[in-house]
């Protein structure tokens, strides 16, 4: 996800899935057209960054999301003054983790088409509110589900990156926004039409 590029995927309105790993259970009936089964070893890739994505935004839960809601309350940004400790963990997450990115993404204007980057725990951060465009493993996160994306992207040349999203709780209850984690992937190197940017890609989204 962490990139500027077109390879955004196209979204079909009100439609959330929750119908492979890292999104939830569901019925039969509610699979998306495809092209069959997900390889085990691309549905390994997916099931590792979602457990990721999932195990570090419940450290987030709580203390540190209550500090992140009233940074974003501030409207200070990365002026306000706890922000250093917010991002301090996320690098924390991606120096532990080995993830290319990890970041907090939050739906600032439910009625516009994006979600808006703030805390970026990456060594080349993002400006704060710089806006992506809304993909439906957002959404399903913003829901209360981890969930990762049904394709990988790529970060370079020969460096696929597979993304996953979890929600962020704060002391409420309340989701004030999503962990993302962008993953190294090089296993999609033989599994080209699973990634997203490759001339051979199937198509999938959620």
């Amino acid at each position: 996800m962490k990139r500027h590029s077109t390879w955004f995927l196209l979204l079909v309105a009100a439609m959330v899935l929750f119908a492979f790993a890292g999104c939830g259970g569901g019925a039969d009936e509610d699979l998306p057209e495809g092209p069959g089964d997900i390889p085990e070893e691309v549905q390994a890739i997916m099931d590792n960054v979602t457990g990721l994505a999932a195990n570090y935004a419940l450290q987030l839960d709580g203390e540190w999301a209550d500090l992140y809601a009233a940074c974003l309350a501030s409207g200070e940004g990365r002026d306000f003054d706890g922000y250093d400790d917010l991002k301090a963990t996320l690098d924390q997450f991606r120096i532990e983790s080995g993830a290319y990115y990890v970041y907090i993404l939050t739906d600032m204007d439910p009625n516009d088409e994006y979600f808006e980057i703030t805390v970026d725990g990456s060594e080349d951060p993002d400006d704060w509110m710089y806006q992506y465009e809304v993909e439906g493993q957002f959404n399903v996160a913003q829901g209360g589900e981890p969930c990762a994306a049904m394709s990988a992207w790529d970060n370079d040349v020969d460096d696929p990156v597979w993304s996953a999203f979890a929600p962020v709780y704060d002391s409420e209850g309340n989701v004030v926004g999503i962990l993302g984690i962008d993953y190294p992937a090089p296993e999609i190197l033989d599994f080209p039409e699973w990634n997203r940017d490759s001339d051979d890609w199937n198509g999938m989204e959620v």
